[in-house]
């Protein structure tokens, strides 16, 4: 590493440490802390695989990094460079090798990886499906997302997009470990057998394919499902002395020109409180109209920048106002966060919506800037809380925790009564095995978790929580909650929902 590259790097260190209240040098990395707490309120459906996608790993055995049932294919992997990087925009290249036939002659010849610290080349592998992330771009160097490459008996390949073997890798932030989930019913899975054993090279290179690390095991796969399992779903209501609260990243203001899926949505969901991302750049007017129109005339607005895109609607009366949570963000754009004090059937709820800076790995320049604004959000809900001691706390929104996961803890951190940290909602996908909030089948990144909530559980108690993708749910269920089943692909973002009520 070059001076410079240790300067950045230290510094870095320097002010995780800082922000996190810590203290100490260790390499170039910031220090490992226990994770805030996820607390998960709505049980998985019957029959669906003990696993849940959701970037945590307690529901992994101790020693198990692979796993599969009749739907999906599970794989974990820890690499052991370091610092951690997200894996969709690293320095290096994760490349995931199946060998779908353990046939060594089908698909492409890929040398494999020496053992022991000893470069024996054993016999190639047959790699009949690659998933790479920060794969190499056109001008030869390492790019971001992911790429999935099928090949042929004879070694050619075809590219293919993530959702047709149905990947998707959490966490989204850099970590010391990953898991990964592929479905086996997916369109493309063609690749895969209907049982039997594959072959899994986990791996990372440099730009010049060079090793840095790797891992191998062998996976047996049962009998393929047939079709998906049927699923069903229910959304019960509300406690009668409790608030339900939504967070809805709205992709550039699509309300106004797909009303329809997203009236559904409100329809099945009947939030209380709804937290607003990307209204961006729309008159505050033609939002206050579409919310009176498609949630109802009772509603109020709390949008106080229009080229924020932020914004906080409610069927309750808003007692207070606050203009800005955290700060501008520089070069004149405005501050992604906006609060309001709602006097809900719960009591009264300190409600903040929050879109952080996009983009850049872990310690980039947005990494940074998502810690600054983190920190400034927690400061903001420490000084209401001395004027509102008594109200429960709600920050949702899109964290774009695609760099560090310190913005996450930064913000929950010391909120609750005696000083602990704020919980956040564990929401798994209605139906699926997995706590996904984005999914763009065209983008050349992969299915993430960008969307968090965070909750003050000395004030609440978390009943419910889940996210909401009509892709995934059965005929019946859609049809009992008036729902489509493309409603879901009006945003790129899940609608995200939780019940709260009050603890006394």
């Amino acid at each position: 590493m070059t001076s410079r590259g240790v300067y950045r790097c230290v510094m870095h260190r320097i002010m995780i440490a800082a922000a996190l209240g810590m203290a100490g040098l260790t390499g170039c990395e910031p220090q490992q802390q226990a994770p805030i707490a996820q607390v998960h309120k709505h049980e998985l459906p019957i029959g669906q695989h003990e696993k849940l996608l959701d970037g945590s790993f307690d529901d992994w055995g101790p020693g198990e990094f692979g796993d599969a049932d009749g739907r999906w294919i599970w794989i974990r992997f820890a690499p052991n460079a370091r610092p951690t990087q997200a894996i969709q925009a690293s320095d290096r290249i994760t490349r995931v090798r199946i060998d779908a036939d353990m046939n060594s002659s089908t698909g492409v010849e890929m040398p494999v990886p020496p053992t022991g610290g000893e470069a024996i080349m054993a016999q190639p592998q047959g790699v009949d499906l690659l998933l790479e992330y920060s794969p190499l771009n056109e001008a030869g160097g390492i790019g971001i997302g992911m790429r999935v490459t099928g090949y042929n008996a004879d070694g050619t390949g075809e590219t293919m997009g993530h959702a047709e073997i149905g990947a998707a890798c959490l966490p989204t932030y850099a970590s010391d470990q990953y898991e990964l989930r592929i479905d086996r019913l997916a369109p493309g899975s063609g690749v895969l057998p209907e049982s039997g054993w594959v072959d899994v090279i986990v791996e990372q290179v440099d730009a010049d394919g060079k090793m840095l690390w790797s891992d191998r095991q062998s996976i047996e796969l049962p009998a393929r499902d047939a079709s998906p399992a049927e699923t069903d779903v229910m959304l019960g209501e509300r406690a009668a002395e409790g608030v339900r609260v939504m967070s809805a990243n709205v992709l550039f203001s699509s309300p106004l020109t797909n009303p329809d899926a997203f009236e559904r949505i409100l329809r099945a969901t009947k939030p209380d409180v709804i937290l607003y991302q990307e209204w961006f750049r729309t008159e505050r007017g033609k939002v206050e109209a579409w919310v009176s129109e498609h949630a109802g005339p009772e509603w109020s607005l709390h949008f106080p920048d229009e080229r924020a895109g932020v914004a906080i609607a409610t069927r309750h009366p808003i007692v207070a106002r606050y203009e800005e949570a955290l700060p501008p963000s520089g070069d004149g754009r405005p501050a992604r966060a906006c609060a309001a004090l709602i006097d809900t059937d719960a009591g009264e709820l300190l409600a903040i919506s929050v879109h952080l800076k996009c983009c850049g790995g872990a310690g980039s320049e947005e990494d940074l800037t998502r810690i600054d604004q983190a920190k400034a959000i927690n400061g903001f809900i420490a000084w209401v809380h001395e004027q509102h001691p008594d109200a429960m706390v709600v920050i949702a929104g899109d964290f774009n925790l695609v760099g560090s996961r310190a913005p996450l803890e930064v913000m929950a951190r010391g909120l609750g009564v005696g000083g602990d940290d704020m919980d956040a909602a564990l929401t798994p996908v209605l139906g699926d095995s997995s706590v996904v909030t984005w999914v763009d089948e065209k983008s050349m990144f992969g299915p993430g978790r960008l969307d968090w909530l965070l909750y003050d559980d000395s004030r609440s108690e978390l009943v419910d929580a889940y996210m909401l993708n009509t892709r995934v749910l059965t005929d019946t269920a859609l049809e009992r909650l008036g729902l489509e089943r493309d409603d879901s692909k009006a945003s790129d973002h899940l609608p995200m929902v939780v019940d709260l009520v009050r603890l006394d």
